[in-house]
């Protein structure tokens, strides 16, 4: 079970009381358009389907290939974002990553996801002895571009026109970072 502090930060599995955080987040056409491949919602998502949601991620089992956590200020245990360490694969030692800091601009620009991904990648290659972590990133999302390329992510390849996005098909690029490549850091 995933559990990490920093400096600022505590990174733990979410509870039940992450709903209306949650619930926020996948109501918000920003997080929606930067992460999602989905058509933009007809309408807001309820309380209840966020929790089948949240459900899913409380009842998730202990050797799933997902791991789900919540990101939340050290110092006043306020969620903040979320994260996912998706995809694993134990034999062929890799994984995929996500992380979302949300609407509250008040935490963008303060180095938290950085704090953030840094810990993860830690927990990556150390706790859960992987060999290769990748993003997958939409091309016009040049936040989490900056984000992993400053944490020493390569841009792998690209998937041509994989998004539909503003009426026009767009790219998504790959990044990965290898063990041997952040322990030289």
């Amino acid at each position: 079970m995933l559990h990490i502090t920093t400096q600022r930060l505590v990174l733990k599995p979410h509870t039940s009381n992450s709903l209306n955080w949650l619930n926020t987040i996948c109501n918000d056409p920003n997080e929606d358009y930067y992460n999602g491949d989905d058509p933009p919602k007809e309408r807001p998502e309820t309380l209840e389907e966020t929790g089948k949601l949240l459900e899913r991620i409380l009842n998730r089992p202990s050797d799933a290939d997902i791991i789900d956590y919540a990101i939340h200020k050290k110092d006043t245990d306020e969620m903040i974002g979320y994260g996912m360490i998706a995809l694993i694969s134990r034999y062929n030692k890799r994984c995929s990553l996500g992380i979302g800091l949300g609407w509250n601009r008040e935490n963008w620009g303060q180095g938290i996801a950085s704090e953030t991904l840094q810990a993860v990648i830690s927990y990556c290659f150390t706790e859960l002895d992987l060999n290769r972590i990748e993003a997958e990133i939409y091309e016009f999302n040049e936040r989490s571009i900056r984000l992993f390329e400053k944490q020493g992510f390569h841009r792998d390849g690209v998937r041509r026109q994989y998004i539909f996005k503003d009426g026009v098909f767009k790219d998504e690029y790959i990044y990965s970072l290898l063990r041997e490549e952040w322990a030289k850091r």
